[in-house]
């Protein structure tokens, strides 16, 4: 509590600092300028149309909250519940303002105290819903203080968050306190959260997650490539950081030592996906794996014959890409944790990643069963490759992998039950 009193004290001085650099950053100075408005323009739409519907904020701080909540707004009766879907990043709130899973979008205003009472006196809801991580201590505090039902999904909690660290538990002790429901997908995560709070308000509903990868699979035409890439076998390495690439280029120099003539003799594609793709970072990541004579054609430059070697250059299709892949590295995991490994999972890839993964409770899960594939050296990357020669165990790796996925489909309705049980 008293690092709360700490955060309000300060929060004028935070205030002018966000101000100036809303000046600098674009971002921030898009949401500024803009969030008001768009506030306002909400609470216009719920006077015109809300028809006494009971009124509920989903929040998303960004894309990969917003496809998160998709599953489960789309099984909300809207004749019963009038949606406001806030998000925090303007690149997601351009993309998404006027998307049909919601009667009225808005940006999720800073977290001050002014702030906070502005933004739910003016929406009124009856229900304040937040996925993952973007929990704001101030609108959590006076949403609890006017009896609006406050209610964390997909909560994640991992073995070393800063939210567990000496002193910092305490506040979270206090906040997480403040919700009335936290839903959580495993009871690793359960147990952990109970750290902080009543283990009778932690309930395991699985996660939202599992439901939009396999929708997002069913729904989608893979037609990024010409037809001759079924001829190949494909090894994907999805969502990499420079940080990976040491130990990737190592095993790929053993397994491919003479580079583009060992793949096309293997009848072996590569496909690079980065985590940004900024020029620096394109170039950067060409002239590491130049070094292993593999020259690749980025795919904003491919033309009628498909190269052994691809690095892709366009974002939002990477969790599509992986239906093409065997196998799938996924990076992150020698920086600050590794990235979404399931999907490449629901596509049934063999899944590998580097050695950082306990803020993943489905890697670590994967990790535990024997379907995910701990890289820590060029050798194990390796012996990753390697599977490609062995059929029958590659085989039963993918089978596992796919129905590991499919197994925890359909937690968006338990969610959904959860949320408006008494």
């Amino acid at each position: 509590m008293l690092i709360y009193l700490l955060y309000i004290i300060l929060s004028p001085i935070l205030w002018v600092l966000l101000l100036i650099i809303s000046f600098i950053n674009n971002k921030i100075g898009r949401h500024w300028r803009n969030q008001w408005s768009t506030i306002r323009n909400a609470k216009r739409k719920i006077i015109q149309s809300c028809n006494n519907r009971k009124i509920i904020i989903f929040h998303a701080a960004s894309a990969g909250e917003f496809e998160q909540l998709k599953p489960i707004l789309k099984l909300i009766d809207r004749e019963k519940y009038f949606i406001i879907q806030s998000f925090f990043s303007p690149t997601i709130y351009d993309e998404e303002k006027n998307t049909s899973l919601a009667d009225a979008t808005c940006y999720h205003p800073f977290d001050f105290f002014w702030s906070a009472l502005f933004f739910l006196k003016s929406i009124n809801p009856d229900y304040y819903i937040i996925t993952r991580h973007d929990i704001w201590p101030t609108h959590i505090f006076f949403a609890n203080l006017q009896k609006i039902k406050t209610i964390l999904i997909n909560a994640n909690l991992h073995d070393n968050s800063t939210r567990l660290k000496f002193g910092l538990i305490y506040f979270n002790r206090w906040l997480f306190s403040k919700f009335d429901k936290i839903l959580t997908g495993s009871e690793r995560l359960k147990n952990n959260l109970k750290l902080l709070t009543n283990s009778e308000k932690i309930i395991c509903t699985g996660d939202s997650r599992f439901d939009r990868v396999n929708n997002r699979m069913e729904e989608t035409t893979l037609n990024y490539f010409s037809e001759e890439i079924p001829n190949t076998k494909n090894i994907l390495l999805g969502s990499i950081l420079l940080s990976d690439i040491e130990s990737i280029s190592n095993g790929i120099n053993k397994f491919y030592p003479d580079g583009d003539y060992t793949l096309n003799e293997k009848k072996h594609r590569l496909i690079i996906v980065p985590h940004e793709v900024d020029e620096t970072t394109l170039t950067q990541i060409e002239n590491q794996f130049m070094k292993l004579n593999l020259h690749f054609v980025r795919y904003s430059q491919m033309e009628n014959e498909l190269p052994h070697t691809i690095l892709i250059d366009k974002i939002g299709i990477l969790a599509d890409l992986y239906g093409y892949a065997e196998l799938a590295y996924v990076g992150g995991g020698f920086g600050a944790g590794v990235h979404s490994v399931i999907e490449p999972a629901v596509y049934g890839c063999a899944v590998s990643f580097g050695p950082n993964i306990g803020i993943l409770d489905e890697a670590v899960e994967m990790y535990e069963k024997g379907i995910g594939i701990m890289v820590k050296s060029g050798d194990d990357f390796h012996h990753f490759l390697n599977l490609l020669h062995k059929e029958e165990k590659l085989k039963q790796i993918q089978i596992n992998t796919k129905h590991f996925v499919k197994k925890k489909k359909r937690s968006a309705q338990i969610i959904l039950n959860e949320l408006f049980k008494r």
